[in-house]
């Protein structure tokens, strides 16, 4: 998951950062960071466990508590941030449902995460939730290379502007559109239920509830998005940053 994270924004904001293309919007550059920053506590947070040491684990949990926290608002900014620029470019209707793509995985994220500080004290149940909470926030780390190299051919415009750190230039695609690398990423839950199979011959129930909830929201968000209700909560969203 990290080197999903990592790989899927090389062509657009890695490379464009160490070219010293100016991030001139930040909130873009700070929800990357704190995004990415995620993957790598993950993994430091397992190595802890599996190192026992048990008591570091659990205080740097708190650590982990206040960027889920900021992951959330920053996350939340971004695409508000996303839908003002859509709009600014006479995309409104596709920059209003497609704020829905973000917003469902802030959503589920921020479940899921909950989910797992209510089970600190269940590890089996902590972990698989965390798990499964990463892997919804990787659908547009696995979106950029396709875009990128396949509908672009790998002919991206300068990253001049703003271009690089915030996105790839044109209109917001459809949200349907972007429904396979939101399942291919929670294919990562699926290879955890695979694990626990070989493992100990059953799935675990943290990975069916997370798993079917996190499908849940990627399958109904496509038919909300289009939906006039749907449209006044994003324009009442996009109107709390002003």
């Amino acid at each position: 998951m990290m080197a999903t994270a990592f790989l899927g924004f090389v062509p657009t904001f890695w490379i464009p950062l160490a070219q010293g293309i100016p991030a001139r919007i930040g909130v873009i550059t700070i929800h990357a960071l704190l995004f990415f920053g995620w993957t790598l506590l993950l993994i430091y947070q397992g190595w802890l466990v599996a190192s026992g040491n048990t008591a570091r684990h659990r205080n740097v949990g708190m650590i982990g508590v206040s960027l889920a926290t900021a992951m959330t608002i920053f996350g939340t900014l971004a695409a508000i941030n996303a839908a003002q620029r859509a709009i600014a470019a006479n995309h409104s209707d596709g920059g209003e449902a497609f704020m829905i793509v973000p917003m469902a995985a802030m959503l589920t994220f921020a479940v899921l995460v909950i989910s797992a500080i209510a089970n600190v004290h269940r590890p089996d149940w902590h972990k698989r939730l965390l798990i499964s909470a990463t892997a919804v926030i990787l659908d547009a780390a696995i979106a950029r290379p396709f875009i990128a190299y396949i509908v672009m051919g790998g002919h991206l415009p300068p990253f001049e502007g703003t271009v690089g750190v915030a996105g790839l230039p044109g209109p917001p695609p459809p949200v349907a559109g972007v429904l396979l690398p939101a399942l291919i990423g929670e294919l990562f839950i699926v290879a955890g239920m695979i694990y626990d199979w070989r493992s100990n011959g059953k799935v675990h129930p943290a990975y069916l509830w997370a798993g079917g909830f996190a499908l849940a929201v990627q399958l109904l968000k496509i038919p909300f998005s289009a939906t006039a209700l749907w449209h006044s909560m994003a324009r009442w969203l996009i109107s709390l940053a002003g």
